[in-house]
């Protein structure tokens, strides 16, 4: 009696393992664990933590945020009544030379708002932290909304529209 006591508790232990270990994968490949990990992603591609970068440094991060973008993206910037459709590579153009203008520059997400208004959409509300700093000046630190646009194309997610607060293009 004591034996089989043993040989089921040992089955419902490997039991309750095995449902917490697919509960923790399914959690980790949802489409919001997915959108946070890749944008966090892109956020690592954008910084710049010195002015010594050389082009092919830049070009080699660039290609990872193009990979991020549909063939054209919306970006809008509502306080300067900026809307426009940006090709891929106008859009990477433009975010090397907003790069190239600082010394050191890094984006991160302090907090993301995930929701699904259709299976292959998705929209982020996020709060952005810029830091940045412009030759020998001090560096200086924004925080401003944004709101990106999502969808799913050909097993990844690709932006399709930013919208950014005028506090995180302008100086």
């Amino acid at each position: 009696m004591p034996e089989l006591f043993v040989k089921n508790k040992v089955a419902v232990g490997g039991g309750i393992l095995a449902l917490v270990l697919l509960s923790w994968l399914c959690w980790y490949f949802s489409a919001t664990q997915v959108i946070k990990r890749q944008l966090i992603g892109l956020t690592w591609e954008v910084n710049k933590k010195s002015s010594q970068e050389s082009t092919m440094e830049t070009a080699l991060k660039m290609r990872e945020v193009k990979a991020a973008l549909t063939e054209s993206c919306r970006v809008m910037v509502p306080e300067t009544h900026f809307n426009d459709v940006l090709e891929r590579d106008s859009a990477i153009m433009y975010l090397m030379y907003y790069r190239d203008r600082y010394e050191t520059i890094s984006v991160s997400f302090e907090r993301m708002d995930i929701t699904f208004p259709a299976k292959t959409e998705a929209t982020v509300r996020a709060n952005v932290l810029l830091n940045r700093q412009k030759g020998q000046a001090a560096p200086t630190e924004v925080a401003a909304p944004a709101l990106l646009t999502l969808k799913k194309e050909s097993g990844g997610w690709l932006l399709t529209q930013v919208e950014l607060a005028a506090a995180l293009v302008n100086d």
